[in-house]
């Protein structure tokens, strides 16, 4: 990709790093591994509303991964689901729609093991 966006914004990470309190759990530890468990949760919910030509529900399931990508710095994901979101708010849930869907699993897949070394503690 030309001028891709970065697959994950490392210093989004660090930010978020900053808002941890020594002694307490690791905030970027759980906010990662809650995206992990959720996002095959939405992805399933993104293909079944796609299965089922419900666009609304494709269009609000998209826009929801657009902001927890953007709170982690999931930027490749983000952009990704941006355009989902926006195929899915023009009605357009044809073969555009189903490569789209492809694209945010491949971007999640990308990536997962940058977020799982991101959430190692330090």
């Amino acid at each position: 990709m030309i001028n891709a966006p970065p697959v994950v914004d490392l210093p989004t990470l660090e930010r978020l790093r900053e808002l941890e309190i020594e002694g307490e759990p690791s905030l970027v530890a759980e906010l990662v591994g809650e995206f992990l468990t959720r996002v095959p949760q939405r992805l399933a919910r993104i293909r079944a509303a796609l299965e089922a030509q419900d666009a609304a529900v494709l269009e609000l399931e998209a826009h929801s991964l657009v902001g927890s990508c953007g709170a982690l710095g999931v930027m490749r994901m983000r952009a990704s689901c941006q355009g989902l979101e926006a195929l899915a708010h023009q009605g357009n849930l044809g073969a555009s729609s189903t490569a789209a869907v492809a694209q945010v699993a491949r971007d999640f897949e990308e990536a997962r093991p940058a977020l799982t070394q991101a959430a190692q503690p330090r």
